[in-house]
């Protein structure tokens, strides 16, 4: 029983890690891509059918928050 939950735990981590292996980084774009897909939109613009977003916000800076001790 052990072996079968080790197994399928590995298969789903493994399902998980090649989901977006198909997107990779290329110099000059804004986003992962899809190489092999035809581009609607310019490279420095996200294209939903070619482009997997980067996580976060552009130009974020987390508010600063202070702890008070008392």
């Amino acid at each position: 029983m052990r072996t079968m939950c080790s197994a399928l735990m590995l298969c789903i981590a493994i399902a998980l890690c090649t989901a977006n292996a198909r997107y990779v980084t290329l110099p000059g774009y804004a986003f992962k891509t899809n190489p092999k897909c035809q581009r609607h939109e310019p490279k420095t613009r996200f294209d939903t059918r070619c482009d997997w977003p980067r996580l976060g916000f552009k130009d974020f800076t987390p508010p600063l928050v202070t702890v008070l001790g008392i």
